[in-house]
């Protein structure tokens, strides 16, 4: 959830681009919990789990309880 998050936020157009920029941006990697250390997701491996991920109820759970905090504190006002 958190890299694809972090898609969405910085635009990055594919997970191919986004693998890129998690094999050398120390703190998208620390975002999503890898360490300098660990190997980069493989591209194919990610798309995969990203469909059975959205597929599930883990997608809707995490958008239902952001809807419901972004309710609870009203609009915002500029």
């Amino acid at each position: 959830m958190r890299a694809l998050l972090l898609q969405v936020l910085y635009t990055i157009g594919s997970e191919r681009q986004l693998m890129e920029q998690l094999d050398y941006n120390l703190l998208l990697r620390w975002f999503v919990g890898l360490s300098i250390d660990d190997p980069i997701w493989d591209v194919t491996v990610f798309a995969q789990n990203r469909e059975r991920l959205l597929a599930g109820e883990v997608a809707q759970a995490v958008f239902h309880q952001v809807v419901a905090q972004a309710r609870a504190q009203g609009p915002a006002l500029g």
